[in-house]
């Protein structure tokens, strides 16, 4: 399956694959896909999408400015990533209906 994503999918897709508890297979799988997904090191750029990375309680928190932006880069995956993917936005039990409508 072919998707188009833009910088704040792929950010927001990478936090949700790495919050899955799995088994060391899967958790491989998972990074695999993170890998792919990641900004590249000109993405990450200050200029680019003014990102910060801070450590709050002993977890990685990513922000940027919303008002930029990147244009969406397309990624295949496999049938397996898509059921990984499809599982991970499924069952995630944290989204909140406030924060997470932008």
């Amino acid at each position: 399956m072919r998707l188009k994503l833009d910088h704040a999918q792929r950010l927001n897709l990478h936090v949700l694959l790495g919050a899955q508890r799995a088994d060391v297979g899967s958790i491989r799988a998972i990074w695999s896909v993170q890998d792919r997904i990641a900004l590249d090191a000109d993405e990450e750029e200050a200029a680019a999408l003014e990102l910060n990375r801070d450590i709050k309680a002993g977890q990685e928190r990513v922000t940027w400015n919303p008002a930029l932006s990147l244009p969406p880069r397309e990624y295949e995956f496999t049938e397996a990533e898509v059921a990984r993917i499809r599982a991970a936005v499924r069952t995630w039990d944290s989204y909140g209906a406030n924060v997470d409508r932008r």
